[in-house]
């Protein structure tokens, strides 16, 4: 609980972002879109919006129990890493090295979406910290990240 009031008082909604794609990934992507009523689960709605505005045409899923959370995107594009457009990934202690190594491997058109179940603080400060990493844009319920080397290095705390 604590965690979540420290991140509200660092983050901001879409007035407070100057990046012109983060702005229209919040406003379109999340704060204009419908939600799924029936789903209850932030991370979940989260994942689900994300994916519905990128609209990806290849999708790697590192872990396969995602798929049972957002099934109702009707995604059969699931791709090897190397073929994907967008990547989704669940943080978990156990696959905290995995999820650095992915990144290591993500090319410059790729995005990644790592779905938080918990908020692991120390984990999204070092993915803040990695200078390969161009964009982090923190929603507390999980992140995006992008390593596109045309941007400046931005990190964002987004109220969703």
């Amino acid at each position: 609980m604590i965690s979540y009031l420290q991140f509200l008082v660092k983050s901001t909604n879409q007035h407070g972002v100057h990046s012109p794609f983060v702005y229209h990934y919040i406003t379109k992507g999340l704060y204009g879109a419908k939600k799924d009523l029936s789903i209850s689960n932030k991370t979940n709605q989260w994942l689900l919006q994300s994916i519905q505005y990128f609209n990806p045409n290849a999708v790697y899923f590192s872990d396969k129990s995602l798929l049972d959370h957002i099934k109702q995107t009707l995604i059969e594009k699931s791709v090897e890493l190397t073929q994907a457009d967008l990547i989704l990934e669940c943080y978990a202690l156990e696959n905290h090295t995995h999820i650095l190594q992915t990144i290591s491997e993500m090319n410059n058109s790729q995005l990644l979406l790592i779905a938080l179940y918990s908020y692991p603080k120390y984990f999204i400060d070092e993915l803040r910290k990695n200078p390969d990493i161009t964009l982090v844009v923190d929603f507390y319920y999980g992140c995006l990240i992008s390593k596109r080397t045309e941007q400046l290095k931005q990190n964002f705390f987004i109220r969703y």
